[in-house]
């Protein structure tokens, strides 16, 4: 009856949307890319490659979810290498991403929307052997159908906030029905999966394996004048001193750009500026022209050689990472607002001094030993941050100890790649 009730309100929902539809493509490619595959309808070519292979299909919902699941699917393509790997994501920057970066997969796909009669068709078109679904991914019909048809669905890097486990409470009975239907459940914390457990999954199914965002990136290299990710090449001035900002949202722009009052105090202060969202590069390119720094687009510097422009506007995709090798000092966003932060692990690879704001509950545990250890340091807004910046410039061996400490605390956790695999092992050994 619960699912019966859920179904309907799906249904109606749809029902509802259709008529709005010519206003949400008018809106923009992101509302267009996918549709029809959202619904069910996958191009010939997405899946006449993978026909009768059974191939393993991992979900990884945006930017994030999709670079850690890239040594996974590696590591799947190297122990599997006779299967195929299907990706699939639910936002249009994270299929732009896949295709880039993801070169073990052997198709790029949008998940189906949850609605049992587009599930099935989606389930009966590319018939994988395994669904693997990353971090918070917790689909009712998908993981329903999936069970009924005999496809065992694994949880890797499962994370359940506090909040998000008293929402799901509020309906208990339904998602004690949901989470039984894992196969396995990879959390990545003790809390994460003592909260799993409380909503109803079989205990024995649920291990402690950490997140997948925590496993070394392969791709780039943490030393170096030139970054194979970016192709661009920096000739380094004297002193030069860069902050690289990453993954901003909304309201914290401004509060950055800020930070170039310490121009005066340090002429050689550069500054790249990554927001999170691929949509807000033109709002964030407005900003930058009223706020009068000199700043140059990535887009338009592929190739170039030479110093950094003040500013450089990262309005490009997959680079990120690559630049926190040139950083003096990182500040990690989505955390000055109410966003729950963003990875702390790719400046810490590259053993960078790390800044954050007060909300970080998607990677709490790790901002926590960061700033009891000491290296990263929250700050509440622009004074902090202008003060904490100041210190690190000024001080080059606390930076150095900082990035260090910061190295050490994501060192740690390096086993997850193979305790994820172990799970994943005893449902693919077999078919």
């Amino acid at each position: 009856m619960i699912y019966w009730l859920y179904n309907l309100l799906l249904t109606v929902c749809l029902v509802l949307f259709l008529p709005l539809l010519p206003f949400f493509a008018l809106l923009g490619g992101r509302f267009r890319k996918g549709f029809f595959q959202r619904i069910g309808f996958y191009p010939r070519e997405a899946w006449e490659r993978l026909r009768g292979s059974r191939p393993i299909w991992i979900h990884a919902v945006s930017v994030g979810e999709v670079l850690s699941a890239r040594n996974l699917a590696g590591r799947l393509k190297k122990r599997f290498p006779e299967r195929k790997i299907l990706l699939s994501t639910f936002t249009a920057t994270g299929g732009e991403i896949a295709r880039q970066a993801v070169q073990a997969v052997d198709g790029v796909v949008y998940l189906p929307l949850d609605h049992p009669w587009i599930v099935r068709r989606a389930l009966r078109r590319f018939e994988p052997s395994i669904l693997i679904l990353l971090e918070t991914e917790i689909w009712p019909n998908l993981l329903r159908i999936a069970y009924r048809r005999g496809i065992p669905a694994v949880l890797l890097s499962g994370r359940i906030s506090p909040r998000a486990f008293y929402r799901y409470s509020i309906f208990r009975p339904f998602f004690s029905q949901v989470v039984r239907q894992f196969a396995a459940a990879g959390m990545q914390t003790e809390g994460d999966a003592m909260r799993m457990v409380g909503l109803g999954a079989d205990s024995e199914r649920v291990r402690i394996t950490g997140s997948l965002k925590h496993s070394p990136w392969e791709d780039g290299a943490a030393n170096g004048d030139e970054s194979p990710e970016t192709g661009l090449k920096f000739e380094s001035e004297k002193g030069e001193q860069i902050l690289v900002v990453g993954s901003t949202h909304q309201g914290e722009e401004e509060i950055l750009l800020d930070v170039f009052s310490l121009k005066p105090s340090f002429p050689a202060l550069k500054m790249v500026l990554a927001p999170r969202h691929p949509q807000r590069f033109d709002e964030v390119e407005r900003l930058l022209r009223r706020s009068a720094v000199q700043y140059e687009k990535k887009s338009r510097m592929n190739g170039a050689q030479g110093s950094l422009p003040d500013v450089l506007f990262l309005d490009t995709l997959g680079d990120l990472q690559a630049m926190y090798a040139f950083a003096s000092v990182a500040f990690v966003g989505g955390s000055l607002i109410d966003a729950g932060g963003h990875n702390l692990v790719e400046p810490a690879r590259f053993r960078k001094p790390i800044l954050f704001g007060p909300y970080m509950t998607n990677f709490a545990g790790m901002a926590s030993a960061m700033k009891q250890r000491g290296g990263a340091v929250e700050v509440k807004g622009r004074e902090d941050l202008i003060r904490e910046i100041s210190i690190i410039l000024n001080h080059p061996a606390r930076a150095e100890s900082m990035g260090e400490i910061a190295y050490r605390v994501v060192e740690e956790d390096h086993g997850v790649v193979e305790r994820s695999m172990e799970l994943i092992d005893r449902y693919l050994d077999g078919l």
